[in-house]
């Protein structure tokens, strides 16, 4: 009876054994679940940094065992390691709101002061060149008075960022913007502060996470060229595009585009408040969901952790929003008038024999009707404060404006005397 169990059971383990050995082997040649699931860029899309990292590296050695090249490899490897960097210095930002639109419509969307100047559609900024560049960007920049444009310009390669003056009522020659960066990489998207110092634009390139990342750089007065340029990292930058960042001193609100999460032809505008110095999330396996969702903008309400800066905020928004925006205008100005000397007095651009005069005519126009709306805002401000008390926005807005005025004043006067000369000489 025994020899009939062990002989059974000797028969059965026998039967059993390819089994287990066909299920052991399954086992081992199965896939991980990283290497089926996700690709190296699911994985950066997802903010999995470290993970891709891992696989790229595997990759990159299985490449080169097989004698393939790693150049697309290195390169995602070097993306992967720059998300994980960039995941580590996500700043603290408090977003107020977001409109999801069309692209076609960014620019509706977007409402600045005057004084932060204008973003334009290149399109139809094109015919107002005097000579029409090769291929313009999307989006450029127009200064306060309406004088400068910053816009991307191919002219070889790569697209750059270049300037123009204008010249009458058509922009000059296109001068390429010099510095920012080791030429590897298309721009645009520029944005430039009230400062004339600071420049906010999109490249897409070789030290980019995503297609266009946003980059900061400065002028430097000195060599007359702007500064290596720096990418703002987390949250404004992402595995996606992020095309755009205005940042309106007036109304201490910023703007930034990008399209995560937007399908095509879509984008979507955050608005949020401005930092005058950097702070960053400490990132730690404690707090690892909550940047992640700040880093990526999942939540906007996740960012809002003083609420009466929100509401005031939001404030600003609301009356912003229910303004009309105005851009401004190459034409001349109505009813002004230009006196040349004693015996000359002009009434109209037409007259100017020296365009150059007639160029810095237009310029002093532009800051006339900006000393104009200044000084009635003054007047609103001051009746403001005389009915409703003091307060630290109103008087905020007051002091800017009474800094202003002296300067443009000053300007202006400069200006009112160049053209005198450039007209008579």
């Amino acid at each position: 009876m025994n020899r009939l169990i062990l002989s059974i059971f000797l028969l059965t383990w026998g039967f059993s054994f390819p089994l287990m050995a066909q299920n052991k082997k399954a086992t081992q040649t199965q896939p991980t679940k990283t290497q089926s699931a996700h690709s190296s860029e699911q994985l950066i899309q997802n903010y999995r940094f470290d993970e891709a990292a891992i696989l790229l590296q595997r990759e990159i050695d299985a490449a080169r065992a097989a004698n393939r090249s790693t150049a697309r490899l290195e390169n995602d490897l070097k993306r992967a390691n720059m998300g994980q960097d960039m995941l580590h210095g996500t700043e603290r930002v408090t977003f107020i709101d977001s409109f999801k639109v069309s692209r076609q419509k960014v620019l509706q969307t977007l409402r600045l002061s005057a004084e932060s100047g204008s973003i334009v559609n290149m399109k139809t900024e094109a015919s107002n060149f005097n000579t029409a560049p090769k291929k313009l960007g999307e989006m450029g920049y127009m200064s306060q008075l309406a004088d400068r444009l910053i816009f991307a310009n191919s002219t070889g390669k790569h697209q750059k960022l270049h300037a123009a003056y204008r010249m009458g009522d058509k922009w000059g020659t296109p001068i390429q913007l010099k510095g920012m960066s080791n030429g590897n990489e298309d721009q645009d998207f520029p944005f430039m502060m009230p400062d004339g110092v600071t420049l906010y634009y999109a490249a897409q390139g070789d030290d980019c996470l995503g297609g266009y990342d946003i980059f900061i750089t400065r002028y430097d007065t000195e060599t007359k060229q702007f500064l290596k340029a720096e990418n703002l990292g987390m949250p404004f930058n992402s595995p996606a595009n992020d095309y755009l960042l205005a940042i309106d001193e007036a109304n201490n609100l910023g703007w930034l585009v990008t399209d995560r999460f937007q399908k095509a032809d879509s984008a979507c505008v955050y608005v949020f408040i401005p930092t005058t110095t950097r702070d960053v999330y400490d990132l730690s396996d404690a707090n690892r969901k909550q940047v992640l969702c700040v880093a990526k903008l999942q939540s906007i309400k996740a960012t809002q952790t003083d609420k009466k800066a929100v509401a005031e905020a939001k404030k600003r928004l609301k009356a912003v929003m229910q303004q009309q925006t105005q851009k401004p205008q190459l034409t001349q100005a109505v009813n002004r008038i230009y006196v040349i000397n004693d015996e000359k007095v002009y009434t109209n651009l037409k007259q100017f024999k020296n365009e150059s005069a007639r160029r810095i005519a237009v310029q002093a126009d532009q800051v006339a009707e900006r000393i104009d709306n200044l000084v009635k805002k003054q007047d609103e401000l001051q009746r403001e404060i005389a009915v409703k008390g003091r307060n630290g926005a109103a008087l905020s807005q007051l002091k800017k404006i009474n800094d202003s005025l002296p300067k443009l004043k000053e300007q202006l006067n400069l200006l009112l005397k160049n053209m005198r000369k450039a007209e008579i000489q």
